[in-house]
């Protein structure tokens, strides 16, 4: 609306058409652009100055009312249209609510991302168990109509509708979707499943526990909708500018007034020099500074397949002094590698060893099977013929070898497999037993992702600090934090969603925290962090918390560059507002005096438009990290 009654005064000021130039038509065209800059910025001036901290709100509605009211004034007293400057009203309010939908239209994806993911997540039906004439019955009902007590049969392959407890069966179950753990986890009788986890084996049947309403999962949606909620930003640079800009001016305009009174005794004219100092003080380039500066390093960003979702991201990421990373799946991959092999037999060389691991492993599709499979064949093995394959959910795999004079029975699986699993179950997270007696052992460890070193060593050189939030067990947890030379006290492990928002409000008072997470674990924390980065891999949910999404190639180098555009670009808005006021230290004066025309308005104001666009196009020529 603002756009299509603002061009034809913007064109009177381009193209000599007389009637653009009369005071009634151009009266018609700017009267419902400042109704709408009224009702658009009006509340937020308002309770602004209730603060007494009058923010840009106020800059905008001060410069468009006084414009407009210079020129009715002005007309009646000169009848002249060198007084009109209605197209200065309009062009204010227009162009700054042109810069206020550009960061608009990216932050208002973002409630979108959780409303996907509930109905992503969300599992229609659940299958029932009735007991009839002593029968049991399957039967499909809604999952609204699920209530606590109801037996259900999870199967194979599904996804977990409700919070429930194991009756009867076993399962393992991908879990990582809570607690971002990437291991299954084997599941049995009076066992709690946890709703949108799933199983990859086996099947259950389990009575619910929890509602739709309150399970695990929609808790974890409402505390990131809270904590967005709730999450203060830093105030915008414009408003910073305008609480000591727009006093100032005013005094000058009441100033203005007063002398030019007692000088010339005119209290018309007097009027008019005091308003247009009102007018010539609100530049139209501060609606472009910011926008205009974010549009270009959005557009830079994205080309390095990094998104920024707002504005305020980039402050908040140039700000931030805290850094806390999640550990599985963010500073490690999730994928899991053999950190440590033992033998404990003289019978069984490593060659026979590896070469029994992988002829059994290969068969499994287990994601510890996969590593180990994988360890094995690196090692230049012969793999071996087995019989009598057989897998045991939760325990492992037993076979035994083809031609065996000795039928000897291995098995391969968690210390439950052992007779006296003594200490060694906190040292080694696989056994190989040979009719029950150990001869081998596996630790396992996630790959630490590409780079993870780096990027700690280079917040450390930046002088911020460092943090692990995980889920995950606090032996892998310390381990790795010295690994990458974090100290043992910046670590946090065995947390629940819950619990790390809490550390995260915690550290927010020492500093601003950035948050680096992937996982709906993560999810609160990185909603309640001042600013959050995930992968474009990591989870819906995970991603709609972040307010930085980066591409999962190379993500920390990619994250360096978002710190090196963040800081430039902060730089840029900075230098745009200081263009977009310092003709007011000429104009100003000019205007007091009673010297202020049209064409000198048009000229600066069209001046600081073209330097605020061409210092933001600059970005382009930046060197980025």
């Amino acid at each position: 609306i603002s756009v299509v009654f603002t061009v034809p005064l913007l064109i009177s000021m381009l193209i000599d058409i007389p009637l653009l130039h009369r005071f009634e038509v151009q009266l018609f065209f700017s009267t419902p652009v400042l109704l709408v800059g009224i009702y658009h910025f009006g509340k937020g001036a308002v309770q602004s100055i209730i603060h007494k901290s009058p923010n840009m709100d106020v800059l905008i509605l001060t410069g468009a009312l006084a414009a407009y009211l210079y020129s009715i004034i002005g007309w009646f007293i000169n009848h002249s249209h060198q007084y009109l400057f209605f197209e200065t009203s309009s062009s204010i309010i227009t162009f700054v609510m042109l810069g206020n939908l550009i960061e608009q239209y990216s932050i208002s994806k973002t409630t979108m991302e959780i409303k996907k993911l509930q109905q992503s997540n969300e599992v229609k039906t659940v299958v029932k168990k009735i007991e009839k004439d002593g029968k049991a019955e399957y039967k499909n009902i809604w999952i609204e109509d699920a209530y606590i007590g109801d037996v259900i049969l999870i199967r194979e392959g599904e996804q977990v509708p409700l919070d429930c407890k194991v009756i009867i069966g076993e399962a393992e179950v991908n879990e990582s979707i809570i607690t971002g753990e990437s291991i299954p986890v084997y599941k049995k009788e009076n066992d709690e499943l946890i709703a949108g986890s799933v199983i990859i084996k086996g099947h259950v049947e389990a009575y619910v526990i929890r509602k739709k309403s309150d399970t695990i999962l929609a808790q974890i949606v409402e505390v990131v909708k809270k904590a967005q909620r709730d999450k203060t930003e830093l105030q915008k640079i414009g408003d910073k500018i305008s609480s000591i800009f727009v006093p100032s001016v005013l005094i000058i305009a009441f100033i203005t007034f007063i002398v030019n009174y007692l000088v010339h005794k005119n209290s018309a004219e007097s009027m008019l020099r005091s308003i247009a100092v009102l007018v010539i003080s609100c530049p139209c380039a501060m609606g472009l500074a910011a926008p205009t500066a974010v549009a270009v390093a959005l557009g830079i960003a994205a080309r390095h397949r990094v998104l920024f979702k707002s504005s305020a991201a980039f402050e908040l990421l140039d700000k931030s002094s805290i850094f806390v990373f999640d550990k599985t799946g963010t500073l490690t991959t999730g994928k899991l590698e053999v950190e440590h092999y033992k033998n404990f037999s003289n019978e069984f060389s490593d060659e026979k060893i590896f070469s029994l691991v992988y002829s059994a492993e290969k068969r499994s599709l287990h994601p510890v099977a996969h590593s180990l499979s994988k360890y094995c064949i690196q090692k230049n093995i012969q793999p071996a013929l087995i019989i009598n394959f057989k897998e045991e959910k939760g325990l492992g795999l037993s076979f035994q070898e083809y031609q065996d004079e000795k039928n000897t029975i291995y098995k391969i699986g968690s210390f439950r497999i052992l007779t006296h699993p003594t200490e060694m179950k906190k040292e080694f997270d696989v056994f190989l037993t040979a009719n029950d007696t150990l001869i081998a052992a596996f630790k396992l460890k996630d790959e630490l992702r590409k780079d993870s070193f780096s990027i700690i060593r280079f917040l450390k050189e930046k002088g911020k600090k460092v943090y692990i939030l995980s889920g995950d067990k606090k032996d892998k947890c310390l381990n790795l934090a010295k690994e990458l030379e974090i100290p043992s006290d910046h670590v946090f492990y065995e947390k629940l969603p819950e619990e790390k928002l809490n550390i995260i409000n915690e550290l927010k008072q020492k500093g601003v925290v950035c948050m680096v997470g992937d996982g709906i674990n993560d999810a609160p924390a990185m909603a309640a962090a001042n600013v959050s980065v995930s992968f474009n891999h990591s989870s819906a949910i995970a991603m709609d918390s972040a307010n930085i999404i980066i591409s999962h190639e190379d993500v920390f180098g990619k994250l360096k560059m978002a710190m090196d555009i963040s800081k430039i670009t902060i730089q840029k808005i900075k230098q745009n507002y200081f263009w977009a006021f310092f003709y007011n230290v000429i104009a100003i004066p000019i205007a007091a005096f009673g010297l202020l025309m049209p064409i000198i308005a048009s000229l600066s104001m069209a001046f600081s438009d073209v330097i605020v666009v061409g210092n933001s196009l600059s970005i382009y020529r930046k060197k980025m990290n």
